[in-house]
Parts: C-alpha cells; structure tokens; sequence
C-alpha cells in the first residue's frame, strides 16, 4: 500500500497542473507613475482565453488622448506562432496609446518571434523590452529616459 501511495505521489509531482490565471488586468500606482499590468500569465495555451483576455485589455487601454505605460505579463502562457500572431497585433492596434512597452515572462526564442512579429508593420516604431522580474519592468516603465 505505501509503495503504491508513493508511485501516485511521484506521478503527480512530475505531472504540470496548470490552472489558468484568470486575474483582470489593472492599473498600478508605482513610483509616482502609473502600469498599465496585462494579465497574460498562465494561460498556457489556450488561445480563446488569451484572445479575450486581449480583447478586455484593448478595451481598458483605448482612450483617444492618452498613453500609457504598459507591462504584458506573459510568464506560463505558452509563446506559439499563434498567440505571437494575437499579441502582436494587439500591440499593433495599441500603438498610438502605449507610451513604453515591457514584456515579462517570455523566453528569448519568444522575444525574436514577437520582436519579428512587430518588425512586419512599418507604421509602428514602438520596441518592447523584455524582463524575468516584474519589478524591475515597472521601474522601467515609470523611468523617464
């Protein structure tokens, strides 16, 4: 009996147990600046999800007068063709809105699949810089240089 305890033990322990993060993105006061916090992390792959996360996303961000500093938490969501294809289009989309762009979470075969995702539309200038740490993206963000 323990031995067969034991084998289950070991089974789930190595088996992945994700749970998707269904957070709302949000605002966050920091360092006298304000984030913008995308909430994209551990969604794995299931694009419907991160579709309508994006969606809800776009439509908090919009305004017609404003800019905003923005940090896409991707960390646990899986960076394929598809969902490189859905963000950058988001970002795309975003663009007259998003003043500084940091993304966390996404390995650097990630940042050349969306960097080379963003290179494919000329009217956009604007370059995401990556990072492992949300805290070091959010003083990025609010740094002013």
């Amino acid at each position: 009996m323990r031995i067969q305890i034991w084998i289950e033990k070991l089974l789930l322990k190595n088996k992945k147990r994700s749970v998707p993060d269904l957070r709302p993105s949000f605002s966050l006061p920091h360092k006298g600046g304000e984030v913008w916090i995308s909430c994209l992390d551990n969604l794995g792959n299931d694009i419907e999800l991160i579709k309508n996360k994006i969606t809800k996303n776009e439509e908090a961000i919009i305004h017609p007068h404003k800019r905003l500093r923005v940090l896409y938490h991707l960390d646990g969501t899986e960076i394929n063709d598809r969902v490189v294809k859905i963000i950058g289009e988001n970002i795309i989309r975003m663009s007259m809105n998003i003043y500084k762009l940091a993304i966390v979470g996404v390995s650097k075969k990630g940042e050349r699949k969306i960097n080379n995702e963003l290179s494919k539309s000329k009217s956009i200038k604007l370059r995401p810089k990556y990072f492992s740490s949300m805290d070091n993206a959010k003083v990025w963000l609010v740094n002013e240089r």
